[in-house]
């Protein structure tokens, strides 16, 4: 059974995601520091599956845990969602968000390359569009300049990647979303 970390598991789209792949056979192992989300979720997910999914309580901006959860863990595939994500929380604390979110990302990446791992799906954002010259947009739009720090980390975040993918035979993907909703068949 392959087994997925998934970053931020327990925050919107991270917990529907780990129903997801936890219906679909995969082992997933949950990291959440629980800044922006809650214990509780980890239930939800046990009931709506009945699978408990193997949860961590860990800082990622913490890289001698980050390197100690990878010591003890193996790993075949992560999906990284654990960012902070609010726009204007990020134009009046712009050092948290590249600390956090570039941080956390650049650790991850470490320790994929450390570890000979080689897939990776990044948790992006519609704000690398920035504001649109013709709509619809497509996956062919071009980037344009972030218009908040927010922005920004995720900008930066897939530069790295790519860079990271160049380097280290890395295979990722970004996922720019545009204000992702739903529910689960159980709300």
């Amino acid at each position: 059974m392959k087994k997925i970390l998934v970053t931020g598991g327990l925050g919107f789209i991270g917990s529907h995601t780990v129903v997801e792949l936890q219906n679909s056979g995969f082992k997933v192992i949950i990291i959440d520091y629980l800044s922006n989300s809650s214990i509780d979720v980890l239930d939800s997910i046990t009931s709506i599956t009945g699978i408990k999914p193997e949860f961590h309580q860990l800082n990622l901006r913490i890289k001698k845990d980050v390197i100690s959860f990878f010591e003890n863990n193996s790993i075949d595939g992560i999906i990284h969602f654990a960012a902070f994500k609010a726009v204007g929380e990020s134009v009046h604390q712009p050092l948290d968000y590249y600390e956090n979110n570039i941080g956390s990302l650049v650790y991850l990446l470490q320790e994929i390359k450390n570890r000979n791992l080689d897939n990776f799906i990044f948790s992006s954002s519609c704000t690398v569009y920035g504001q649109a010259d013709e709509l619809p947009i497509t996956e062919s739009a071009p980037t344009k300049p972030a218009e908040s720090p927010y922005g920004n980390t995720k900008q930066i975040g897939e530069e790295i990647i790519k860079d990271s993918c160049k380097a280290y035979n890395l295979n990722a993907i970004a996922l720019r979303y545009f204000n992702p909703i739903g529910g689960h068949d159980s709300i």
